[in-house]
């Protein structure tokens, strides 16, 4: 009896444990053509007009793509270059190129990357979308954030509410 009372405050006084791993989202990719470079662990993909690399609700678009892949065929991350997109919702991010990385569920995008969302448009140095958390950060951004239609802009001019 003792020892069952004492296994059971055992119990009770432990922290719980964490909760399950989310699994990790698989991720395809469509291309035109595919060079598969088995030695070096990379395929290099090109669209015709575009590659694609969907990942959940998120897609990436852009002329070529180099994939890089673990022994096992894991991918680990993706190169994107030409008329790069990642759309997701109504956020669509343009730049110059993507890296797709899996391990840290990101897009990290360079050369000019735009965001737009709705009818705002910031556009900076860096942008890194944090896909599991749906958070983008822009370093040096500037653009505009705009009010939605009639609302503020009417009661500023004097306009009716």
């Amino acid at each position: 009896m003792m020892v069952t009372a004492l296994a059971l405050c055992a119990a009770l006084l432990a922290p719980p444990a964490p909760p399950p791993a989310r699994p990790r989202p698989a991720v395809r990719i469509q291309a035109e053509d595919v060079d598969y470079r088995v030695k070096e662990g990379r395929t290099v993909m090109t669209g015709n007009p575009v590659v694609t690399l969907t990942r959940d609700d998120a897609v990436l678009t852009c002329h070529r793509l180099v994939l890089e892949s673990d022994a096992k065929g894991k991918v680990q991350r993706a190169t994107c270059e030409g008329d790069v997109r990642l759309t997701r919702g109504s956020r669509v991010v343009t730049c110059g190129t993507a890296v797709y990385e899996d391990e840290a569920a990101r897009v990290v995008c360079k050369g000019n990357p735009t965001l737009r969302d709705g009818s705002s448009e910031m556009t900076g140095e860096e942008l890194v979308y944090d896909l599991d958390e749906d958070r983008v950060r822009l370093t040096k951004g500037k653009g505009t954030l705009y009010e939605p239609p009639g609302e503020a802009l009417g009661k500023r001019r004097g306009g009716k509410q």
